[in-house]
């Protein structure tokens, strides 16, 4: 376990709460961090978390397309369908709560992540048909080419792909996902996999990076997000990749530290998935229960009841639902593994 990428994932997830706090807190008029206007950027901060991710675990292993895809699959659709199942059943039961912002909602992208156009029952869905993107081109490089080469092979692809979009943009929603330029941060991601490996930074260049990349994103919570070219890429994906570099950069100094609350910032970067995926369910039911109870315009209370209930109920879903079906998953694996070893040769 690389310490820094987990704190890295809880921070990441943590972000991507309060800004969807911020945008509750809209809808009850209450203000709540008002003053927080970067937390989308935790999703940038998954993308490049993954492509680093998808280069640290494939680089001393041989994987065919087959078993990479597979390996994917199991990781992350499991819970997000039963999540999508969830908010089927309140869909079928009462449509406006799902979605309320409008729009129509495909059952068959949800499942599918076919990105349609349409909004999805877990609308946090959208940022996993980015990452299966990602994970079919890389996969398709790993099979045809050898280890370092399938990396640049990958980054070509995905430059390819991104430079196609912007000079002849696509019509067709699905084509517009294929050449979006937020894939570009998985190749971030790839970017820092090398130069952390290759020529790991001394600390006295780690904490300037780290300390540049924070300064960037107060500029943007600040001033407000960049809108030109690569916006979402410049605004956030650049920062965060200069925040992940100076952190993962200082592994061998935070790994052997402590410092208040790292168990459960560790525990929560664990849980990362779950907290992202459940959290629109947490917020909604405990934005409700305030209501009830006429608190909601406490923007202090709001804000903290919110984060905290959503942290314990992503890390409840890991402990109890995402980390035992993984456990199932790699026992099913392991006793396959088994079979195919004690099987008699064929001569």
């Amino acid at each position: 376990m690389i310490v820094t990428v987990q704190l890295l994932r809880a921070i990441a997830a943590i972000m991507v709460v309060m800004y969807h706090i911020s945008i509750k807190g809209e809808q009850y008029f209450n203000h709540a961090l008002s003053w927080f206007d970067i937390g989308q950027y935790g999703v940038d901060l998954f993308f490049i978390i993954s492509g680093f991710i998808m280069c640290y675990t494939t680089a001393r292993r041989s994987v065919s397309f087959s078993g990479f895809m597979r390996d994917r699959i199991k990781r992350i659709i499991p819970l997000y369908w039963i999540m999508s199942t969830v908010a089927l059943g309140v869909y079928l039961i009462a449509p406006s709560m799902v979605n309320s912002s409008g729009g129509e909602t495909s059952i068959f992208s949800s499942y599918t992540l076919i990105p349609l156009g349409d909004k999805l029952l877990v609308q946090n869905g959208w940022t996993l048909s980015f990452e299966f993107i990602f994970y079919l081109i890389f996969a398709s490089c790993l099979g045809i080419a050898f280890k370092k080469n399938s990396a640049i092979l990958c980054t070509i692809i995905i430059t390819a792909l991104c430079l196609t979009g912007h000079y002849f943009p696509p019509e067709n929603h699905t084509l517009r996902f294929l050449t979006n330029v937020l894939l570009l941060e998985f190749v971030l991601g790839i970017a820092a996999f090398y130069l952390l490996t290759n020529k790991n930074p001394p600390l006295t260049l780690a904490i300037p990076i780290l300390i540049v990349g924070i300064a960037l994103l107060a500029i943007q919570n600040q001033y407000g997000a960049w809108h030109g070219f690569a916006g979402r890429l410049i605004g956030g994906g650049i920062p965060m990749f200069m925040v992940f570099v100076g952190l993962v950069g200082m592994e061998r100094y935070i790994a052997s530290a402590n410092f208040i609350f790292k168990r459960e910032l560790l525990l929560s970067g664990d849980a990362s998935y779950s907290i992202y995926l459940i959290h629109a369910f947490t917020l909604s039911a405990c934005a409700i229960i305030l209501r009830k109870l006429h608190l909601e315009q406490i923007s202090i209370l709001f804000s903290l009841f919110l984060l905290m209930s959503s942290i314990v109920a992503g890390i409840m879903a890991f402990l109890f639902v995402e980390r035992p079906v993984n456990n199932y998953f790699k026992r099913r694996k392991i006793h396959r593994l088994n079979i195919d070893s004690s099987a008699p040769s064929k001569s």
